[in-house]
């Protein structure tokens, strides 16, 4: 087992729940906290050790960070967006449900980012499993390490992607696009909601969301997308209401499965497993939720 503690000169850093206060005050550079990031997936150390670890930031450094959140928490911490307590990574970083995340975190930036994989479909067998609150939270906490990630409301049916980043229902969004009422899928991106961190919402209602979804002009808007962004997550509709979730998984190659106690039997997760693998969907792992 690698050892992960700090040699004996780092072992006074003072204690954080968070763990990453360099982050949050911005005493790192962009490229900075991205060699950190890394680091930080290699070795499941937090940001701040990471960081002192690889000589990018002192004790000392960590310390007066950690100090200035302890003073303007609020401050620091407040998006430019009116984001509901449902982004926990936000509303309550030094919470058990935002260690949760962060964990989930460095195990998606280890075993996908790492390996140049750029899009994620979140997907749950029943409505209720979480999949929204597991999609937004990730990419927010992708963001806050410094990748530039791209949020995605699929979920034509049920969306709540725009209520939790204060974005309003009625404006222009993923419909707006794939109804041609927007030549680009750049022009219905929220851009910096949260530092690093973009938003396509859902849009206005559609009458046939599958046939958008299974068309070529959404394939396109994926492509172009990808190429735009370190890491695209897609929010989707629960796969036992609807085909919606097997297209876009299929069409982005990779997913992540949620599931959530007392909401799901077993049989409806290992169907969705199946489903997903005939769609050609590569499982890259499965979270139970128990908090949302």
């Amino acid at each position: 087992m690698t050892d992960t503690s700090l040699p004996a000169d780092q072992a006074e850093l003072p204690a954080l729940t968070a763990g990453d206060a360099l982050l949050q005050t911005g005493l790192l550079s962009d490229s900075d906290a991205r060699k950190v990031a890394e680091h930080q997936a290699k070795t499941g150390l937090d940001f701040d050790r990471a960081a002192v670890e690889l000589g990018l930031a002192t004790p000392e450094d960590v310390a007066q960070a950690r100090l200035q959140l302890q003073g303007s928490l609020a401050l620091n911490l407040a998006p430019s967006a009116d984001v509901t307590e449902e982004l926990v990574v936000i509303s309550d970083p030094a919470g058990v449900r935002a260690e949760a995340i962060r964990l989930l975190r460095t195990q998606v930036m280890s075993q996908h980012v790492a390996a140049g994989r750029r899009a994620l479909a979140i997907c749950g067998a029943v409505d209720g499993s979480g999949v929204t609150y597991v999609a937004a939270n990730l990419a927010a906490a992708l963001a806050q390490v410094g990748l530039k990630t791209l949020l995605v409301d699929a979920n034509l049916r049920n969306p709540r992607i725009d209520g939790i980043f204060g974005i309003d229902p009625g404006g222009p969004g993923l419909t707006t696009y794939l109804a041609l009422e927007a030549s680009r899928p750049e022009r219905v991106v929220y851009p910096e909601v949260l530092p690093n961190l973009s938003v396509i919402p859902a849009g206005p209602p559609v009458g046939r969301p599958q046939e958008l979804l299974s068309g070529a002009r959404f394939r396109l808007c994926v492509d172009i997308l990808l190429r735009e962004y370190d890491i695209v997550i897609f929010d989707t509709p629960a796969s036992n209401e609807s085909a919606d979730a097997l297209t876009i998984a299929g069409l982005v190659g990779y997913a992540l499965i949620v599931a959530r106690r007392d909401k799901a039997y077993i049989n409806d997760i290992q169907s969705l497993s199946e489903q997903l693998g005939a769609a050609r969907a590569i499982i890259i792992g499965s979270v139970l939720n128990e908090f949302e």
